[in-house]
């Protein structure tokens, strides 16, 4: 049995499902939109309460697919007036999150703890997932430069690992 602890449905695309999404990337996903449209959003937060407020509390459904959701959306943004921010709006799944502490735990090595970081990031961009939230950078620094606490050592890890991160995601 799976247990979340959100009454808010799974979204789908293809063979992933995810309920790991929230107002922030709600919020985003609206103001990418508002500044493709060329529109200015001033509540952008109130717009994406409204709508974890609607999944939470009053969607009968358990998980819905990805275009149904956005479709959904759009038609809210035109019901309150927003045409042009609804046209605007991309489909996108909510970022993945990565905790690189606990990765480190299981490979305290560097060459292993990059070699299965990549392979997991690999991995979810044949599956469509192409956005991260990464975690505990600065545990995993720790842990993959063998310190207990910072020192040049563990600063120089965290700055290597900063930089594998900016070029995977490029």
């Amino acid at each position: 049995m799976i247990q979340t602890t959100t009454k808010r449905p799974y979204l789908q695309t293809g063979e992933c499902i995810t309920c790991d999404y929230d107002c922030e990337w709600l919020e985003d996903v609206l103001h990418e939109a508002a500044q493709t449209a060329g529109v200015f959003l001033p509540y952008e937060h109130e717009v994406a309460q409204g709508i974890l407020q609607y999944m939470e509390q009053y969607c009968p459904l358990k998980a819905l697919p990805l275009k149904y959701f956005f479709g959904r959306m759009r038609g809210v943004l035109r019901e309150i007036g927003l045409p042009r921010i609804a046209d605007a709006l991309q489909e996108q799944l909510p970022p993945v999150s990565i905790p690189l502490d606990a990765l480190a735990g299981e490979n305290p090595l560097p060459l292993f703890f990059y070699t299965e970081l990549k392979h997991r990031m690999d991995d979810l961009r044949r599956r469509g997932l192409t956005s991260y939230r990464f975690s505990g950078a600065h545990r995993c620094s720790l842990v993959l430069g063998r310190r207990r606490r910072s020192c040049p050592t563990q600063r120089r890890v965290l700055h290597e690992l900063r930089s594998f991160l900016a070029y995977q995601a490029a």
